[in-house]
């Protein structure tokens, strides 16, 4: 339960409240009761009218010149619901704007929670039924918590909120496990920032100090997972809003009937459906194409220590990122992976232990993909031809080809920095193109202990291949590669003819 999401979701509430309100006099019950009703009508709007609403989904009461808001949520677990209150408070700035402070969870807040078994399959006939699910207990509790925020309905202007939690504490407890989550201290920032009609950026950067997690697996296992910090930014650009309005309804109507096949009878279909508007998951495939221009997410976590039984290992810092962008109709993405001072001290390895990875970076990209194409392709259902790919993978490469590689790898092994770039270019499935250069410092080391450890005895000639292909360059070997008419040359030498492979 993220103390920044809920508050969020709150802050959001507010947006539907249309009627100025007088800024400099107190608020009234009356006022009161109209804002819970036009919260009731938007979240409706929102949710598709197959989606029963509560009929007070957020409590509004007069305090003075600001709204003391509640919103229930209700943990269900069979036809028990828990229901956790959280709290806030409104008031109305200048603008048409709204102030929201004093953002509250319970604490202690307890409640259980059913979660799938192991078995997730559904029987086969004759068979027994599935597992039932497990419920989880969980209690949570935290020590100072503050928020303060400003939202704009109108999106005119920038809307902002940041919260803080300390001392957060997370208990869960099953048949199967109990697990004990702590983190000192999370703090979040989110902001809302207008960029042009019907179009909002969103920035969100929320950091955890102090973060612990220990548990008593099924398996008898003991788990430990500690952190000294976890920091995770995100931004989403050009985000449509009316998308949003055309996604949210086709998501209910999918969970609704537990499939993403035709609309349920008597249920209108969204107005940004197909010409046949009669497929829920065509009507999100389509809203996803122009939904934002670009998403960018990017963790880390520094002082990293895991334990699992006798195992465990620490990293000074490890860094996973995310990035995907539509720019002129070309889908492009990136992936980022990260890992520092790598140290796996509990590994039975023997002299291998010494040829472990210690840093590691890793950069691969995609570009070249028709967004619109590619979006298309995942709609198609069931059209397979059995000769050879559908015609519609031909769309893939209607702008070009399709372009994929590492812009950038690293690695350290055995007391050897190996490093790189590389790019493919794909004009249609067999046809391709590539090249890059891999370069690696003290490549002597590498061999000189991988010579030293018999079961590694196989892979020594192709060290030494490598090494007599290579081209040296100060301290370092240089492979340059390239990949064209079938063929591989490496520093200009045919390994493909070598190796048999024909030319065209």
């Amino acid at each position: 339960m993220h103390s920044a999401s809920r508050a969020a979701l709150m802050a959001a509430f507010l947006a539907v409240v249309a009627a100025p309100l007088a800024q400099a006099a107190d608020v009234t019950p009356a006022q009161a009761k109209a804002l819970e009703a036009q919260v009731r009508v938007w979240i409706q709007d929102m949710l598709g009218p197959d989606v029963r609403v509560a009929d007070r989904p957020v409590e509004a009461a007069a305090e003075g010149d600001h709204f003391r808001l509640s919103l229930p949520l209700r943990v269900t677990r069979g036809f028990k619901p828990d229901t956790i209150m959280l709290t806030g408070s409104a008031t109305q700035i200048s603008g048409g704007r709204w102030g929201v402070a004093d953002l509250q969870i319970p604490s202690p807040s307890s409640f259980t929670l059913d979660v799938p078994a192991t078995n997730k399959a559904p029987p086969k006939p004759g068979q027994n039924a599935p597992e039932p699910p497990i419920p989880v207990d969980y209690t949570v509790s935290a020590g100072s918590q503050e928020s303060e925020g400003v939202y704009d309905p109108s999106f005119a202007t920038a809307s902002t909120l940041t919260t803080s939690l300390q001392n957060l504490r997370i208990v869960a407890t099953s048949v199967l496990t109990e697990q004990l989550t702590t983190v000192r201290h999370l703090a979040g920032t989110n902001k809302i920032q207008p960029s042009g009609a019907d179009r909002v950026d969103l920035m969100t950067d929320g950091t955890m100090e102090g973060y612990a997690l220990s548990a008593n697996m099924g398996s008898g296992q003991p788990v430990e997972v500690a952190a000294e910090k976890i920091r995770a930014t995100g931004e989403v650009t050009a985000l449509s809003r009316d998308r949003i309005a055309t996604m949210i309804p086709a998501l209910m109507r999918i969970i609704g009937s537990g499939t993403p096949g035709a609309l349920k009878p008597g249920i209108k279909a969204p107005a940004a459906s197909l010409s046949d508007g009669s497929d829920v998951a065509r009507v999100l495939l389509q809203a996803l194409q122009d939904l934002a221009s670009e998403l960018t997410l990017q963790e880390t976590i520094d002082g990293l220590t895991v334990h699992y039984g006798p195992y465990g290992g620490t990293a000074s810092q490890l860094r996973i990122g995310l990035g995907v962008k539509s720019a002129d109709g070309l889908l492009q993405a990136h992936f980022d992976l990260g890992v520092d001072n790598l140290i796996l001290p509990d590994q039975s390895l023997g002299d291998m232990a010494g040829l472990l990875p210690r840093n590691i970076s890793l950069h691969p990209v995609l570009s070249g993909i028709p967004t619109q194409y590619f979006m298309e392709l995942l709609a198609v259902q069931g059209k397979v031809k059995k000769a050879g790919p559908p015609l519609e993978y031909a769309f893939l490469f209607s702008r070009g080809g399709v372009s994929a590689g590492l812009d950038s790898f690293a690695f350290d092994i055995g007391g050897t920095r190996v490093a790189g770039t590389g790019t493919v270019m794909m004009v249609s499935p067999p046809l391709m193109t590539g090249q890059g250069q891999v370069t690696a410092t003290n490549f002597d080391e590498l061999v000189q202990r991988v010579n030293g450890i018999p079961k590694l005895a196989g892979a020594l000639p192709g060290l030494l291949f490598a090494k007599g292909v290579g081209r040296t360059v100060d301290n370092r070997l240089v492979w340059d590669i390239t990949c064209i008419d079938n063929r591989l040359l490496v520093n200009g030498t045919d390994l493909s003819a070598m190796m048999g492979g024909a030319r065209r």
